[in-house]
């Protein structure tokens, strides 16, 4: 069963709600929400919002064999997309931490002065990659907000084989950092650069940090990757989306996606970061009722907050899914589910059982 909201035509997201079954047993049992958020497909690049960009790059001895030059030419075409009223900044790290350029605006100069700085860079020593990296967060978090005062996209891109063997070492922890900084605004993207990089490291600071996560093989992949990351980030329908659902007393519930979530007593409270136009965001809810007597309804509220960063506006909309009613377990276990909710709650549940299966190789390569 499926909820739309009232339609605000000057939005760009389109919010719906659906039950796998819109049914608790009375004895006890559970179900499964389904909440999408849909982008409207069509950006308006002109009045694209600004970026703030920080490429992180490693250069520690473990980028040898060609891994660092792979990854100097993916920043080198990174820069090349850049617009004047974008802003960068470069980190190097090896077991040190060097901010070669903090943020300055995008000119013909501060590019060709970067390009310039990463020519001759080679590889070093230890690998401080949490250093780095939170180096490159800091240079977007502690800037000023521009001369025009607009939104602006905030990103850090983090290069590495991601082999950390110095500093924060564990996923869950950098994982945990990568959550906190994505609910400030500031994403985290990361490219795996060569052969033998962590993926269940990497992987995770990305899917925790709101961005993109790539295997750079060859300067092809790296050219494609930055291609669409770039334009993504031109492409923005909303950004600090964050989405509220409050649950009724004898009702509690777990999120299986991959989004920080706080919970304030019967709400939960997901960050879900920046949206790119065109863009479709899964949002499954385990669903859990105590025992209650048949024929008792049950409301939820939810509503979603976010900014359009074409125009600053910040928009809240109020959504109330159909309400789930207590039955009786033959009630239950004959209504039908609905296909479009089983299918996105069993590719999330896939999802989150890949992530501890990466967490658990990790671990053993590791221990």
């Amino acid at each position: 069963m499926s909820h739309t909201p009232s339609s605000d035509s000057a939005s760009k997201l389109k919010i719906t709600t659906h039950w796998l079954k819109p049914l608790l047993p009375a004895g006890g049992g559970d179900t499964t929400l389904l909440i999408r958020l849909v982008a409207a497909p069509d950006p308006n690049a002109r009045l694209a919002a600004p970026m703030d960009v920080a490429f992180v790059l490693d250069r520690s001895g473990s980028m040898g064999g060609g891994k660092l030059a792979l990854a100097k030419e993916g920043v080198a075409l990174a820069l090349e997309r850049l617009r004047p009223t974008d802003r960068v900044a470069l980190v190097i790290y090896d077991d040190d931490v060097e901010v070669v350029q903090p943020l300055t605006d995008a000119s013909a100069d501060a590019l060709i002065r970067l390009q310039r700085t990463l020519r001759p860079l080679d590889t070093g020593g230890s690998t401080f990659l949490s250093g780095g990296w939170i180096a490159g967060c800091q240079e977007l978090a502690n800037a000023p907000a521009g001369d025009t005062g607009r939104t602006r996209i905030r990103r850090t891109i983090l290069l590495t084989d991601g082999q950390a063997n110095v500093g924060m070492l564990d996923p869950q922890e950098l994982a945990k950092h990568a959550s906190h900084l994505r609910k400030m605004g500031i994403v985290t993207t990361t490219v795996g650069v060569g052969l033998g990089f962590d993926e269940g490291l990497l992987f995770a600071m990305a899917e925790a940090g709101g961005g993109n996560f790539v295997y750079a093989e060859d300067a092809l992949v790296m050219r494609t990757f930055f291609a669409q990351e770039l334009q993504e980030m031109l492409q923005i329908a909303s950004t600090t989306t964050t989405l509220h659902l409050t649950l009724p007393h004898g009702v509690r519930g777990e999120l299986v996606s991959a989004f920080p979530v706080e919970r304030e007593g019967k709400t939960l409270k997901v960050a879900i970061g920046d949206v790119p136009a065109g863009d479709v965001i899964d949002l499954v809810f385990t669903i859990q009722g105590k025992p209650g007597v048949p024929g008792e309804i049950l409301p939820l509220r939810a509503s979603c907050h976010w900014t359009d960063p074409t125009t600053d506006y910040r928009h809240r909309w109020d959504i109330s899914p159909s309400p789930l009613e207590r039955v009786s377990a033959q009630e239950a276990a004959d209504t039908p589910q609905d296909p479009l909710v089983a299918e996105r709650a069993a590719l999330q549940r896939a999802a989150a059982e890949r992530r501890a299966g990466l967490e658990l190789d990790r671990a053993g390569r590791h221990a």
